[in-house]
């Protein structure tokens, strides 16, 4: 426990932020959770393709769910899970193909950053970098933070083009329901960091 009292305040009122943000957003992150479950049970007991058709529809149904409950259930990341069951089953229906399946992080990676990298540094972060800092509690300088967020988005492209090249399937899905997550939080952590400004700035 801090001595300080003012530092213990200051624990006080962060532990009560974290467990406001945790009480809203729990039920998003569960469903965020249960949908990458599910594309990797389906995923191992058929294929990419079928999970992908199936998952898409669970996100659906996610949806349809919401306008019958009150608590928060596409709030935080699940929404952009449930955008990229879509976009991996409309590859799947157009092109009929894992391959389509596994480049969807790559594809979205790559555009992520074109976005990022062209408001921090044509446009000083006053766009994404804004929007992005209200997310963070700490104070972060937006041209900096526009541009780790692209930075971090193209080394995941690559990433993820990397396993599905180089890789089996079995350990391109294990990569993508539960490694990629993980150095994504790490990298996002460098990038805050890179990002935050000085005390009393």
């Amino acid at each position: 426990m801090p001595d300080n009292p003012l530092d213990a305040a200051r624990a006080a009122q962060e532990q009560q932020v974290f467990q406001e943000r945790w009480s809203r957003n729990k039920y998003s992150i569960c469903v965020d959770m249960g949908l990458g479950l599910l594309f990797f049970a389906v995923a191992k007991l058929t294929d990419l393709t079928t999970a992908a058709l199936v998952g898409a529809a669970a996100g659906l149904a996610v949806v349809v769910v919401q306008r019958f409950v009150k608590v928060d259930l596409l709030g935080g990341l699940a929404v952009f899970g449930i955008v990229m069951l879509l976009i991996s089953a409309g590859f799947s229906w157009f092109f009929q193909d894992d391959w389509a399946v596994k480049m969807k992080g790559t594809i979205l990676g790559c555009l992520t950053a074109t976005l990022m990298l062209s408001d921090a540094l044509a446009n000083r972060g006053r766009y994404f970098g804004v929007r992005l800092g209200r997310y963070i509690m700490e104070p972060t300088h937006p041209q900096r933070l526009a541009l780790g967020v692209g930075l971090l988005g193209l080394c995941m492209a690559g990433l993820n083009w990397g396993v599905a090249t180089l890789a089996s399937t079995d350990v391109w899905l294990f990569y993508s329901t539960f490694a990629d997550i993980g150095i994504t939080i790490v990298l996002f952590f460098a990038v805050l960091r890179f990002a935050r400004l000085p005390v009393g700035t």
